[in-house]
């Protein structure tokens, strides 16, 4: 089976930039791209995941989806969508393990790091990374990417020792 790229979107503030990186990333590699939008609980509106899904499938009006998929088939990439209810990381992880094929994973960087301690976010991303063995692109704005195994985590344990 051939590589994949899988890009991981909250449902409820899903970064387009990460997601065309994610279809720049699979049309350059020649791959499949799946992408998983996640509504986390206690996410402003409890149904997200359910409505993410119906505006897909009804065809309403344009949202992320619809650009995302219109730009995937105009650079002749096969996209997968998937939507799930949780907590982001662990869906992420649930779902990379269901799917050997991934090789890398694209998703949007926090808007902010935190100030003092460890983030959450950079403590489930740290497990995240432990877990996959591929290479996870965290996309802060268009041509900004940062790969998590060279410099995002290294940040982050000097922080802890500071």
């Amino acid at each position: 089976m051939g590589r994949t790229v899988l890009v991981a979107v909250d449902s409820v503030s899903a970064s387009e930039a990460s997601i065309f990186y994610g279809i720049e990333l699979a049309a350059r590699m020649k791959s499949l791209l799946l992408l998983i939008a996640v509504s986390s609980p206690g996410s402003p509106r409890k149904s997200q995941g359910s409505d993410v899904a119906r505006r897909y499938v009804d065809g309403g009006t344009e949202s992320w989806m619809d650009r995302a998929l219109a730009e995937s088939q105009q650079r002749g990439v096969t996209l997968e969508i998937f939507v799930a209810s949780g907590e982001f990381f662990e869906e992420v992880t649930r779902f990379v393990e269901s799917q050997p094929a991934v090789q890398f994973i694209v998703m949007a960087a926090p808007k902010e790091r935190a100030s003092k301690g460890r983030s959450k976010f950079a403590s489930a991303l740290e497990r995240l990374h432990q877990e996959f063995e591929g290479e996870i692109l965290l996309v802060e704005k268009a041509g900004r990417i940062t790969r998590v195994s060279d410099l995002y985590l290294k940040s982050s344990a000097q922080e802890r020792y500071i």
